[in-house]
């Protein structure tokens, strides 16, 4: 071990960057560590001293940080990248709801449209068949037939696309409230850190 390296990890340098760090993390209020005679108080002020640097003492940081300061680095870049990883999945989780949530309105307002138009159509054929059986076969029944197989077509199109676009919106509305979930959780855990 090099002797600068040595010299940074003496019991002096350590108290003093323990010292230092306590400073800082106790709000920058500084705090004086007097020593302690070994025989202990000899007055009441230095018995109000002692008591003083016990209390000081239990706010000092601990004398081991595990793994150092590169731990503690790794572990808050590590935090950092899964709040950033859980904000950025619901930046991309929003516009895709946003979108399916869309096409749901415009598919269910061409179902709202669509089901008068089979519904008439409907009632139109069975008019249709009912003159049919009584001998008026003046119509055409067969593009009545074509008519309303072509607005069924509609219907079912549109009742294929809503239940494509419904497991679609449940997917992307279950991936965005795990997310949420998730982020809910790192912030509890810094929040009682």
């Amino acid at each position: 071990m090099s002797d600068a390296l040595h010299d940074a990890t003496d019991p002096e340098m350590a108290d003093y960057l323990s010292n230092e760090l306590n400073q800082v993390f106790t709000n920058g209020i500084k705090r004086e560590v007097k020593a302690l005679s070994v025989s202990g108080p000899s007055s009441p002020i230095e018995h109000t001293n002692t008591s003083a640097k016990s209390e000081d003492e239990a706010a000092r940081l601990p004398r081991r940080i595990n793994g150092g300061f590169q731990g503690l680095s790794d572990d808050l870049d590590q935090h950092s990248r899964n709040l950033r990883n859980a904000a950025r999945l619901l930046e991309q989780l929003r516009p895709q709801m946003e979108a399916a949530e869309a096409e749901r309105d415009r598919l269910q307002a061409a179902l709202v449209k669509i089901i008068p138009e089979v519904d008439e159509s409907h009632k139109s054929l069975s008019s249709m068949i009912e003159k049919a059986k009584a001998g008026d076969i003046s119509g055409d029944l067969g593009a009545r037939f074509g008519r309303s197989l072509t607005k069924l077509d509609d219907l079912e199109s549109i009742a294929e696309a809503l239940t494509a676009n419904h497991l679609a919106l449940r997917s992307v509305w279950e991936q965005y409230a795990r997310t949420v979930l998730q982020a809910q959780r790192l912030r509890e855990t810094f929040r009682g850190s």
